[in-house]
């Protein structure tokens, strides 16, 4: 099965829940904050810093993730699973939190002058 994702559809990552395979468009990138912080953060646009992890947007996959302390393993110690709880059980897309880690964020395109 991994044959068939991996030609044609884009590159294959696992959920750290189910440990099932899919397409990086089905899987939710979560990357620890940093600077200390145990806080696990939701990666909406896919281009924040550091190691990521990968998730399937369920509760199912997040409640085996927490059992199984995959996050803590896969992302260098973070255990502060709130944003992603909160991210999944709302439906909607949170800001990302680059603001709150001190970081400037860059306009994509030049019309925000």
């Amino acid at each position: 099965m991994a044959e068939l994702l991996e030609h044609g559809h884009g590159p294959v990552r696992t959920c750290i829940g189910c440990r099932k395979q899919g397409s990086r468009s089905e899987l939710v990138r979560l990357v620890a904050q940093g600077s200390g912080s145990s806080a696990v953060l939701v990666d909406e646009r896919r281009r924040m810093a550091g190691r990521g992890a990968w998730l399937h947007p369920s509760e199912k996959c997040l409640a085996l993730a927490i059992k199984r302390r995959a996050f803590g393993r896969a992302l260098a110690g973070a255990s502060d699973t709130g944003a992603v709880e909160r991210y999944l059980m709302s439906g909607t897309p949170l800001v990302e939190a680059q603001a709150a880690a001190g970081k400037p964020s860059k306009p994509e395109s030049g019309s925000e002058n």
